[in-house]
């Protein structure tokens, strides 16, 4: 019987793997160990070739769960690209399916991205994936077409798009999805709780300095603020979710924490929507 659960970071994470080709085993991973023997019982990877600083950043959630009137001993893993994945313990089996998906290619010479990565059925991930238009900031108009113009000096796109040596625009970023801070169960409920921040961050491949390494290309990585100091995404910046592990399905979401509300392109922002609703 599997005894103990725990995950393995980021293998040189900080670093270009076109000197380490394949999915990396055992990097990201979920293990299952045998604490009587320390026998190895099974393991899944949850992100194969990792270039994003994607490990996982907190301990698993035991839970028991029922699921189609099957008793399940269940371990939940929280993950930073706003995922969470869901395998009976025992057994390592997926209790819902996890596709395989492609994901795009990496563009730095030498680098060879997986082809695939395992995206979980349900629960539905927790927060947005991947940098689209429409996720942009919008209080006013002004600062939409700032936030255009900053996305417009990287290169983006969906969940897993590899970083590039002009600089990719990662989210969830490097804090997550979910972070340090984990998820925590109601056994009694059934229900995982989970906090998850909507930070994107830009990741970058450059070459060393001399002296610096002897790998081809070193990845860095950087907090991306929005207009005038804003959040370069819309809000909700950080929210609060509820998560029904008996069926997959999210049972609700509450944003938290406090922004700068006394900022001027807030204060700006909320007369225009007056304006609006006025019909001046």
């Amino acid at each position: 019987m599997c005894a103990q659960a725990d995950s393995f970071g980021s293998s040189t994470r900080s670093r270009s793997r076109g000197h380490r080709p394949g999915d990396g085993l055992y990097g990201d991973s979920l293990v299952c160990i045998e604490a009587a023997t320390g026998r190895k019982v099974w393991h899944y990877q949850l992100v194969r070739h990792g270039l994003w600083d994607y490990d996982t950043p907190a301990a698993p959630n035991l839970i028991d769960i029922t699921v189609n009137g099957r008793n399940i001993k269940a371990v939940a893993q929280v993950t930073k690209q706003a995922f969470v994945y869901v395998f009976d313990r025992v057994t390592g089996e997926p209790v819902w399916p996890i596709e395989d998906r492609a994901v795009p290619p990496s563009s730095v010479p030498g680098e060879v991205a997986a082809k695939t990565q395992p995206f979980p059925t349900r629960p539905a991930p927790v927060d947005i994936q991947g940098v689209r238009e429409d996720d942009l900031i919008d209080l006013t108009p002004e600062l939409r077409r700032e936030a255009l113009e900053i996305i417009a000096k990287y290169d983006y796109g969906p969940l897993f798009t590899p970083p590039t040596l002009r600089g990719t625009i990662q989210l969830p970023g490097v804090a997550g999805g979910a972070n340090w801070s984990g998820a925590a169960i109601d056994p009694e409920t059934g229900t995982l709780y989970v906090g998850v921040s909507r930070i994107p961050f830009v990741v970058t491949f450059r070459k060393p300095l001399p002296g610096e390494a002897t790998y081809d290309y070193i990845g860095e990585f950087r907090y991306l603020p929005g207009p005038r100091g804003l959040p370069l995404l819309k809000p909700p910046f950080a929210s609060l979710v509820a998560i029904d592990m008996n069926t997959g399905e999210h049972r609700w979401r509450i944003p938290i924490g406090r922004g700068p509300v006394n900022h001027t392109a807030i204060s700006l922002a909320s007369d225009w929507a007056g304006s609006r609703a006025a019909g001046r």
